[in-house]
């Protein structure tokens, strides 16, 4: 389309008209997301699919909780053990029904087994305090059981009694293999899971099996000065990559699994845990941290390749472990912020994923190089460190950039439990890997609501948002919730959201005061519009919590509900109002009908319960009621669905008269009904999901910067490293190699008190910065210098600031007014599109464009500098009208037959022979010395062109030209025989330079070509001189070669071209 905008720069008002297309598009938008069309709030901002009044966020946890609830279980014919199917395999299938089947697997895709019961098994205990269902504590302790029962390897093994965290050798659903891998940094998460698992059941097998492990990881300790006391496997002779086997950022795992065995009192036989703990956090501290930027060291952890690169899994954990221990990391907040967001930077590389920002919010895929466009469980798992440092840290930016991320990656899911991860609509991971679907995003969505439970959480109803310690047992009941936690040791502070105000708190049924600020036990309560608070209680020392108030939910006790069928009336002075029903017999019904917008139904569950199916409104639900568990528990949350139509709804429970393979009856227990229909007092968009916020203060950042601590300028001002970035360098490539200036550029900049700012850099062909901004009004400061004398058009940057083209083809040092000097461009009225203010820098001639330094402030930002454009006979040193004549920006890689084309950093690269031909950088053949080293004339790099037998190859660059004007053209050329039958052994074997004038349109007038090169030789210098004819506008300068012998026998090497008017070589 065609736009017209205003934008003031440097105090004028320009007009500017531009067509936008394809990537110059700002701060996209699309018409679906995932699974549902795209909603986006009045600042364009992406705002919710979902309508109803508990938010998309319950219930997207609501839906993960059901399917692993109604998951199909294996029998121990077809397993070693009876569990639900996704305890042996994380492969499934589901119907747009929702009806789950499990695909045949064979042994390396039971691979994830450890990362997969992590995430059951740790969102599963987050699920019990936010819900207080039974069966999240029924699928965690058959999940534990089967892996401490079959998934250990044995007494004799070196690393004994331990998980095998990644079994692909043996038998699906058998016993596990002690030959697949043992890859320590998943056990470790494993360990954290189990240790919290223990703490809600008191299992005295688990707390043992943890405190052997921790044992484990002592013995095998190996402090060493730069690098991990343990190798990433147990046993990597193991692994398929014996040379990958170095452990990294993975060492967070086995930290966090350490620090909470210690916190809960062991510490190993002379405090060897404590040492071992000690070497992994000065790994952590003193080696990994100082290299934050290299792409592996947050990596190293994915269980089925390598993964040098940054992980999301494992630079959460590390993240959230500097914030967590402020004492070691007294730099957190911006080594927390510094690599969460570099995450951002090093995953959006890749073409194939196109990660960016979409309606202001940010999405990615896992990695620089998996998995298409598959850009949701990333941002999902990041949601929750950055709101855990927008609560730490009081930074609206981090709240931010959490509620919008997990905004968008909460699109995926409908219903049914099918899950579209592909943001263009469909299935890429989530329809094969169960994990993935559903686990994790049970844990991260949890997460993410646990540190902003005013925006985030259930509106009108009653939840336990996080706690210190873990929730042993909770009771949301009528007028009340009463929850024990394991331990409450000095500062510990839980956070609840309830639909009323409380009137009564207690500990350990001591009354608590109502507090300004938690400086001892007690409580704060802030009212939110709706009507709900948010109720913050610190309770050192005491275990046993109980908020009380008028709460609008409604309950009524077991003997009101309608009964079919056999059902018995049990006295339990544990249950509501000291008794409950119980039914065994199939098609015995418990119902109620109430009017509201809610519903749960309470129960128990113990070693002898059984299955009914819920019915809703006459309509059999999918999940249905399990009352199995291995301890009796009374007054749960059995079964609960709310976001429902407000009015009259009838509630029925039918006894299926049937039990999972691990029950010992078929017993259902029913309580009592729970109800509600309050609305919230106030639902604006701002009240209901937090529309409208966002970081609107000063923003400076600057690019190529790796210092943790952040720069402060003359005027006190600080600036952090620039990450929230894009540069599409392709898949896999590393975002900080291939595009940041990380060393100082030049000892002195002139023209500024403050030259650190103007030292590094960012530098592509194309990229742009992503400023996530409120709405408001703002002015965004660049910062230029060039250091380097090469031709202008090589530097040469243009801008534009949401989508609008605001400088054209700047030359920075005529701008600045010589190398090495300051300069700095404004722009002032600029307004967010969709929440984002984008920033896009690119090279217009196909080369490099580089920015040093950002700022993005509220208001005016003052007067800049005007920028000076390129002039268009602009030339190199010595008056080098080609550009990148050295290859040192790059070379178009090429791999053809007659007609195939590569075109990049200024060059044009053809296959003109039958067969196929390649151009190559001169440096990749450092991995391939057989083919011959890389021997570039000059600089770090060359062009080396070579075929598969009988190829040729043109390289050429066109470039402006005076007619009647007398010109020159050189380049050093390298012929290579390798073994005796390379180049020179055929006899059409030859390299020569030819310069072609062009016509004005483009017609070849003349050729001139220097004489050729027929024989294996050293560098030589090709030379061809000329004076244009009258009708010549244009110049081709090419490289030209036929090569008859194939790569492994020789190639050709030019380096270090020259195009001048005579006189300029």
């Amino acid at each position: 389309m065609m736009c017209s905008r205003r934008v003031r720069f440097a105090g004028t008002v320009l007009l500017v008209a531009l067509f936008l297309a394809g990537d110059a598009v700002a701060a996209s938008r699309m018409d679906r997301y995932y699974a549902y069309p795209a909603q986006e709030d009045a600042h364009g901002v992406i705002a919710p699919w979902y309508a109803a009044q508990n938010g998309q966020w319950d219930f997207r946890v609501r839906i993960a909780a059901e399917t692993l609830k109604r998951y199909p279980w294996t029998e121990p014919s077809r397993a070693v053990a009876a569990a639900p199917e996704f305890v042996f395999s994380g492969a499934w299938n589901i119907a747009p029904d929702g009806t789950i089947s499990i695909p045949p697997i064979d042994d390396w895709a039971t691979g994830d087994l450890g990362q997969r019961a992590a995430y059951v098994i740790s969102g599963l205990v987050d699920y019990y305090r936010y819900s207080g269902d039974p069966a999240a504590i029924a699928l965690f302790s058959v999940t534990i059981d089967t892996l401490l029962d079959h998934c250990l390897t044995g007494a004799e093994h070196p690393w004994p009694e331990f998980l095998i965290s990644v079994p692909v050798k043996g038998k699906p659903y058998g016993k596990c293999d002690a030959n697949g891998m043992i890859q320590l940094d998943i056990t470790a998460e494993v360990g954290i899971a189990l240790v919290r698992a223990y703490q809600v059941t008191g299992n005295a097998r688990w707390w043992e099996t943890a405190k052997h492990w921790a044992d484990l990881f002592a013995e095998h300790c190996a402090p060493a000065a730069d690098r991990a006391p343990w190798l990433r496997y147990a046993n990597p002779e193991s692994a398929p990559w014996p040379q990958e086997t170095q452990m990294t950022g993975g060492v967070v795992f086995v930290l966090a699994f350490l620090d909470e065995v210690i916190r809960l009192g062991y510490v190993g036989g002379g405090e060897s845990v404590v040492a071992a703990r000690d070497a992994g956090l000065a790994y952590l501290r003193d080696v990994l941290l100082p290299d934050w930027t290299v792409n592996d060291v947050w990596g190293r952890n994915y269980w089925d390749w390598p993964n040098p690169v940054q992980a999301e899994n494992v630079t959460e954990f590390a993240v959230r472990y500097f914030m967590e221990h402020p004492g070691v990391f007294p730099n957190w907040r911006n080594d927390a912020r510094n690599v969460m967001s570099l995450f951002l930077n090093h995953s959006c590389v890749s073409p194939d994923s196109n990660g960016d920002t979409f309606s202001g919010a940010w999405a990615y895929p896992e990695g620089c190089g998996c998995c298409g466009r598959s850009l949701w469980y990333g941002p999902m798992e990041f949601a929750t460190v950055y709101a855990q440092y927008g609560a730490l840290a009081g930074s609206a930016w981090g709240r931010e950039m959490a509620r919008r991320q997990q905004l968008l990656a909460t699109y995926d899911c409908r219903e049914t439990g099918v899950v579209e991860d592909n943001i263009d609509g469909g299935a890429i991971v989530a329809g094969a890997w169960f994990k993935i679907a559903h686990p994790m995003a049970l844990k991260h969505v949890l997460g993410t609501m646990a540190w902003m439970p005013e925006t985030l959480g259930a509106a009108r109803e009653n939840h336990i948002m996080r706690t210190s310690s873990v929730v042993r047992s909770v009771v949301y009941g009528k007028g009340e919730v009463s929850y024990e936690t394991f331990d409450a040791p000095a500062n510990t502070v839980d956070v609840v959201r309830l639909a009323f105000e409380p009137g009564d708190v207690t500990a350990n049924g001591e009354a608590l005061s109502r507090r300004a600020v938690l400086d001892a036990n007690g409580y704060t309560s802030t009212r939110l519009p709706s009507g709900d608070a948010v109720v913050s209680i610190r309770h050192d020392g005491s275990t046993r919590i109980r908020l009380a108030g008028a709460d609008p939910q409604e309950m009524t006790d077991d003997a009101a509900l309608a009964y079919t069928g056999e059902w018995a009336s049990v006295s339990d002075a544990a249950s509501f109002q000291g008794g409950y029903r119980t039914a065994a017999t199939a098609g015995a019904e418990a119902a109620w009908t109430f009017s509201g917008n809610q519903v749960r139904v309470m129960g128990g569950a113990g070693p002898n319960g059984g299955l009914a199916d819920v019915y809703l409104d006459d309509v059999k639900q999918l999940a249905g009621i399990d009352c199995w568990n291995p301890a009796e528990r009374q007054q749960q949350v059995l079964y609960y669905k709310n976001g429902l139509e407000p009015g009259e709804h009838r509630i029925g429970i039918v006894a299926r008269g049937a039990r999972n393979p691990v029950s010992g009856g078929s017993a259902v227990y029913i309580d009592a009904i729970q109800w509600s229909g309050a609305v919230p007092d106030a639902a604006t968009p701002e009240t209901v999901y937090g529309s409208g916020s966002g970081p609107a203060g000063a923003q400076r950042m600057i690019c190529g910067y790796t210092g943790r601590a952040g720069h402060v300028d003359s005027l006190g001002q600080t600036w952090l490293p620039a990450t929230e970035v894009v540069a599409r360098l392709g898949n896999m490539a590393d975002s900080v190699a291939g595009t940041w200036l990380t060393t100082p550029q030049a000892d002195v900049i002139r023209g500024t008190p403050d030259p650190e700012l103007y030292r590094y850099g960012i530098r592509a062909a194309e990229f742009w910065v992503n400023v996530t901004v409120g709405p408001g009004v703002y002015h965004v400061r660049l910062k230029f210098a060039q250091t380097v004398q090469e031709n202008p058009k090589e530097q040469a940057v243009t801008v534009r600031i949401n989508g609008l083209e605001v400088v054209s083809a700047m030359d920075v040092a005529a701008t600045a007014g010589g190398l090495a000097k300051a300069v700095d461009l404004v722009f002032n009225d600029i307004q967010p599109q969709h929440g984002v203010i984008e920033i896009r820098f690119s090279n217009p001639f196909g080369l490099r464009a580089a920015v040093q330094a950002i700022e993005i402030g509220p208001g005016p930002g003052g007067e800049g500098a005007a920028p000076v454009s390129v002039a268009a006979d602009a030339a190199g040193p010595a008056g080098n009208l080609l550009l990148n004549p050295g290859f040192e920006y790059g070379v178009p890689e090429l791999r053809a037959k007659e007609g195939g084309t590569s075109k990049r950093f200024a060059w044009t690269c053809e296959g003109v022979g039958p067969s196929e031909s390649y151009v190559y950088p001169e440096s990749v053949y450092i991995k391939h010395p057989a083919l011959g080293l890389p021997d570039p004339r000059s600089g770090q790099e060359a062009l080396r062109t070579h075929s598969s037998g009988n190829g040729r190859t043109r390289v050429y660059q066109d470039v402006g030209a005076q007619p009647n004007t007398p010109y020159a053209a050189a380049v050093w050329a390298k012929t290579v025989d390798l073994a005796g039958q390379g180049f020179g052994a055929n006899p059409g074997d030859l390299v020569r330079l030819i310069v072609a004038e062009l016509a004005a349109d483009g017609r070849v007038l003349a050729e001139h070509s220097s004489p050729g090169i027929a024989k294996a030789a050293p560098y030589q210098r090709l030379e061809a001189g000329f004076t244009t004819s009258a009708d010549t506008a244009g110049l081709r300068f090419v490289l030209d070669t036929a090569i008859g012998c194939t790569f492994e026998q020789g190639h050709a090497v030019f380096d270090d071209c020259m195009l001048a008017r005579t006189g300029g070589i």
